[in-house]
């Protein structure tokens, strides 16, 4: 395992705290962008920073034979007010760091300082992205100078909140999965609520989509390729004796193959029609792509494999049952070039909360085990003489 330097890990829990008392959510994220842009500056590095695309920075290797790697770390927070009471509890209203970015930022901080002090073998480059929650921020980090790379690796960590410290799961293939978005708006004459049989109800439409959504979801999935379809949202009416002429839902679609997903965009197009003609209303679904599945790179997987035990850490890793039905951006990182994504445990706790939940918590031990990971896919380079 990678010695994580004493002053490396004070630098990255104070990293850690700072951020995660000061979140920002989104694309545009300009103290969080100022604050990593100076860490890096101070460790003499030339940065690379671009409002709302993100911060970066090249750290040269000794062996320019070597395949460059990409490190990339997201930023971005949540609209969630913070649910636990703590020393560097969040102080900005409506906003936390309830995904463990704050974690991935500080050490991807740490790494950069030890990277400084033991130069690697091949390149790295530091890739620090924002909005990674709903604006597909990495899109526009992947147009900074600095990563326009033809032939490159790339790696990326998770934090996980359920997970236990020193785990670090993860699957050959699809890591994560696609991602899309539905909004579902339906129409009506709306009516007197104690002749329902005189109008199609919206309220109706929409509890009998979500009950079917949820079959077909079902129905779709299997052992190693789960299929999750979730109404988040259902507006309709606004008082107790009319039956209102509108109501819209909206809600998050998730499969890991595009024959899935496929097949669930078509029935549930269908689902709509028949709903519609059923109860004599208007239904209008539309389905936006969102984001693509993470897969880790089958050659770079073994790699990975194959070093993390070499260093270790073979007693930590786990192969995933199926993939995470979570989705992430880093997506596009794997688009570009191959390599992969791991989880590291975080939990606190017998009970803990998953992330995105106001009262999640990450365990800064998972740093150490990301700091590891991310420094032994970065050998330093042998002394000289």
């Amino acid at each position: 395992m990678a010695l994580l330097p004493p002053s490396v890990k004070k630098a990255m829990s104070e990293h850690r705290r700072f951020l995660h008392a000061h979140p920002e959510v989104g694309i545009l994220l300009p103290k969080t962008h100022e604050y990593i842009a100076k860490a890096l500056r101070s460790l003499g590095l030339d940065v690379e920073m671009v409002p709302g695309a993100g911060v970066s920075a090249r750290i040269t290797g000794s062996d320019s034979s070597l395949t460059p790697i990409v490190f990339r770390a997201d930023m971005d927070a949540l609209p969630i007010d913070e649910g636990i009471k703590s020393d560097f509890r969040s102080i900005t209203p409506g906003a936390m760091h309830a995904c463990g970015h704050d974690l991935h930022m500080a050490t991807l901080l740490g790494v950069a300082q030890d990277l400084i002090a033991n130069p690697p073998m091949r390149d790295v480059v530091l890739a620090f992205q924002p909005g990674e929650e709903s604006d597909r921020g990495a899109r526009e980090t992947l147009k900074h100078e600095n990563l326009h790379i033809d032939h490159a690796e790339t790696f990326a960590i998770h934090v996980n909140a359920v997970l236990p410290p020193g785990d670090i799961a993860y699957s050959r293939g699809v890591f994560m999965a696609f991602g899309d978005w539905f909004s579902l708006e339906i129409q009506g004459p709306g009516g007197h609520a104690s002749a329902p049989e005189r109008a199609g109800n919206p309220i109706q439409f929409g509890a009998l989509f979500e009950e079917g959504l949820v079959s077909l979801a079902y129905d779709l999935s299997t052992e190693k390729q789960r299929v999750v379809g979730t109404v988040t949202e259902f507006l309709s009416g606004n008082t107790v004796n009319v039956i209102p002429t509108e109501g819209s839902l909206r809600g998050t679609l998730r499969t890991v193959s595009l024959g899935q997903r496929e097949v669930l965009h078509r029935e549930m197009h269908k689902l709509t029609e028949e709903l519609s003609a059923r109860l004599g209303l208007r239904g209008q679904l539309t389905i936006t792509e969102g984001y693509p599945a993470v897969v880790s790179h089958p050659d770079f997987m073994e790699q990975f494999i194959q070093t993390a035990t070499r260093h270790g850490y073979g007693s930590n890793l786990q192969e995933m049952s199926h993939p995470s039905m979570v989705i992430e951006d880093f997506s596009y990182f794997l688009e570009r070039w191959p390599g992969a994504m791991v989880y590291v445990g975080a939990a606190i706790g017998d009970q803990p909360a998953f992330n995105h939940s106001a009262i999640a918590q990450f365990d800064e031990r998972a740093m150490e085990t990301a700091f590891g990971l991310f420094r032994m896919m970065a050998p330093a380079a042998a002394a000289p003489g």
